[in-house]
């Protein structure tokens, strides 16, 4: 049972925007989803994007995205999700090919000829949709077409903040590798000394005490786990958004 449960990423260690009760049936409900993984092949990876990182690509417009998609607005069975209309028609550049990600159940699932786009996130344009976690959202080959980088609108960042040195930052864990109930991620010491821009504020509940975790929490731009804590079972190209705790971070004045 302790392999079972065993924590594999930051979000099964915490839950975002749900009650304690109800996300501790969801993280029961994802441990039992991905028994059957265990006893079956691991899953591979997925075609290339026509699309590589670094390009510039345009969401279509709505009504010819609306046309690839079936009577659940999905494609290959990813949806489009409601959020993503508000980005028709705009420019971004291509960050991750994603062929291999981790569902919300736990379990490894080959994805193919689909990306992701930098700064297109979950919570949407005014950050204030989806779980909190600022995620970033998952687009089709057949929802963009190429683009130029002078069609983009260029980002705006009201805070940064500079990550701490990873020995500053694992003075402040617990014994288990946690602050306030949430773990410190093996995928976050590579951005040790890194000054990035703040994308939300984040109220997080820590999924080992179900409490709301203490002190302040951040979620920063650009930075995404890549699946380091997976072992074998990496990669994960999925990109969840990372929990900061306010501590760990040295935040420029407003």
């Amino acid at each position: 049972m302790a392999v079972l449960f065993r924590e594999r990423c930051q979000f099964e260690n915490s839950i975002y925007r749900y009650a304690p009760l109800l996300g501790e049936l969801r993280g029961l409900k994802r441990a039992a989803r991905r028994l059957p993984d265990r006893f079956t092949k691991r899953a591979g990876q997925g075609k290339p994007s026509r699309y590589a990182p670094g390009e510039w690509v345009r969401v279509k417009d709505a009504d010819a995205v609306r046309a690839t998609l079936d009577a659940h607005d999905t494609l290959r069975s990813l949806p489009f999700t409601g959020v993503q209309w508000a980005y028709c028609g705009r420019t971004f550049q291509v960050e991750t090919v994603v062929r291999r990600m981790m569902n919300d159940s736990g379990r490894m699932r080959a994805v193919g000829r689909t990306v992701a786009l930098a700064g297109v996130t979950c919570d949407g344009p005014r950050a204030d949709a989806g779980c909190g976690r600022a995620c970033p959202l998952l687009f089709r080959d057949e929802w963009l077409e190429p683009s130029s980088p002078e069609l983009a609108e260029p980002e705006r960042h009201e805070r940064y903040a500079r990550v701490k040195p990873l020995a500053a930052i694992l003075a402040t864990l617990d014994r288990d590798g946690r602050r306030d109930g949430v773990m410190f991620s093996a995928a976050m010491g590579r951005f040790s000394g890194a000054r990035l821009p703040v994308h939300k504020r984040v109220d997080p509940v820590g999924a080992r005490f179900w409490r709301r975790a203490g002190g302040e929490w951040f979620v920063l731009a650009g930075a995404h786990c890549l699946g380091e804590v997976l072992d074998g079972d990496a990669p994960c190209h999925r990109g969840c958004g990372l929990l900061w705790h306010a501590d760990w971070l040295e935040l420029d004045p407003d």
